[in-house]
Parts: structure tokens; sequence; C-alpha cells
């Protein structure tokens, strides 16, 4: 699977470094993207497990969450920006209830409820920081690449020490292939990287010692996002969460990593930083 995971590399990710350069309606299509397949995907795994959702619900309400941080319909920071994404919700409770009444009680309502509210949260909500991150100024460029250089390299390194020299098993009934020497060797190769972006572009924004923490701190969520997005997919008994990217799987296989960093790392420049 090494030739198939290298092309869908290199095609991919100069898509998405182009977009997160040009920022703006490039960004958002491919965050966009990125979520409804993510969330298709969620409700996928959901189903296999036994979990029913409304999932063209969520899908929509996603893309609408997406859509409303896009429009700086919240900010985090300001009660006032909150207003559209929290209507984004208020109107989802809505169409969830009234598709709900239209079918009668259930012993499925709610899960319904449930499964469709935590994936326009798991994916939609997360992946959105990163549209918030990227419209950070002055440091939102450099900080978003810096981001998705870390969790890259994490996983790279991680893969190809995990590969070659990966005795010790982590979490062998949850994801089989992650050992010990990989994922330390992920972490190691992370703090490099947020160094690296310290010593160049970042030179003002950071401290080294403040740089491998935050490598170290990122690479760890990482590490338990990745675990996390195992865990479902072992609770539905399949290998990847669709076929769509050769060589890794699916979108949430690709992203996973990034639905618990994104949230931390966005609040450390927004509120530390900033």
């Amino acid at each position: 699977m090494l030739l198939p995971r290298i092309a869908t590399a290199l095609i991919g990710a100069p898509v998405i470094l182009g977009a997160i350069y040009h920022g703006g309606l490039p960004f958002f299509f491919v965050i966009l993207a990125v979520v409804l397949i993510g969330l298709r995907e969620f409700y996928y795994l959901a189903a296999e497990t036994g979990y029913p959702s409304f999932d063209w619900i969520g899908v929509g309400g996603g893309a609408l969450v997406i859509a409303s941080i896009f429009l700086n319909g919240i900010g985090f920071a300001s009660a006032t920006e909150n207003q559209l994404t929290a209507g984004v919700f208020s109107l989802l409770l809505l169409v969830v209830v009234v598709r709900s009444l239209s079918k009668g009680p259930a012993d499925t309502t709610l899960s319904e409820w449930g499964i469709t509210f935590l994936g326009v949260f798991y994916v939609a909500w997360t992946m959105g920081h990163l549209l918030l991150l990227r419209d950070l100024k002055p440091q939102g460029l450099p900080a978003t690449f810096l981001l998705f250089a870390i969790i890259w390299t994490e996983d790279i390194c991680a893969y190809f020490v995990g590969s070659r020299w990966g005795r010790r098993k982590i979490a062998e009934s949850i994801s089989p292939k992650k050992s010990w020497e990989g994922t330390i060797a992920g972490i190691l190769a992370a703090m490099a990287v947020a160094v690296l972006f310290q010593k160049t572009v970042l030179k003002s924004s950071m401290s080294t010692p403040e740089a491998m923490l935050l490598g170290a701190v990122t690479a760890i969520l990482g590490f338990f996002s990745d675990l996390g997005e195992s865990l479902i997919k072992r609770a539905a008994g399949v290998k990847d969460s669709s076929l769509l990217l050769p060589g890794h799987g699916g979108i949430l296989d690709r992203f996973d990593s990034f639905f618990l960093a994104c949230p931390f790392f966005y609040y450390y420049w927004a509120f530390v930083k900033h």
C-alpha cells in the first residue's frame, strides 16, 4: 500500500497547501468538502455499529456550521459573534425534532438525535477551527501551516518507524499497527518541526521551549484523536471509514488526527499568543 499512499499524498497535499496559502474561498471549499465527506463516513460507521441517525440532516447541518464560521458568525471571543452558529444549531435541533415527530414513537429516537448531533460536533465543529485559525492576524497563515506540518510529520514518521522497528504495541485491540517506537518517533519529529518553524517564520511569536511543548502537545492530541476514530472503526467492524483515498482509506482516516488537535491549536493562538 506504500505506492498508492504516496501517490494520494502527492496529489492531495499540494491542493491543501495551496488552499491554506490562498485562504478565503479556496480554503473554505476544501474544509467544506472534508466535512461533508467525513460526515457521510461517520454516519456510515455509526449505522454499522447499530446506531441510526438522520444522516442527511447531519450533513446539511455540518455544512451550515462551516458556512457560518466562514461568514464570521462565530469568533469565540465575543458573544455577539456567536449568533449565526448558535442559530444553526437551533435550526438543526428543530429539524431533527420535526423529523422524529413525522416518524412517530420509535426506540431509535434517542440514537437518531444523539448520533446526528455528535457527527456535527465531532467532524464539523472541530474542523471549523481550521477556518478560524487561518483567519487569525497576523500569525494565522504560518500557524495553519505549522499545524498541518506537525500532524503530517508525526503521521509519516510514526508510520515508517513503526513499520520498521515497532515491536511494543500500544493498543493492539484498537489499532494493531501502532507501536510505542513509532509513536515516540512521531512526537519527537513533530517537536522538531515546531522548532524549525520557530527558528524561521514564527521566530518572533514563541521561544524554542514553547515551540517544543506546542509540538509535543499537538502531536499527543493528534495521537489520541487518531485512536478515537480507530475505536469507532473497530466497533463498526471495518478497517477503513471508506475506500475514497487509495492507501489512506477515507476522509476520516486521513483527518482523524485533527479532530482534537484543531480546537487546542486555535485556542492556543487565539488566547495565549494573540
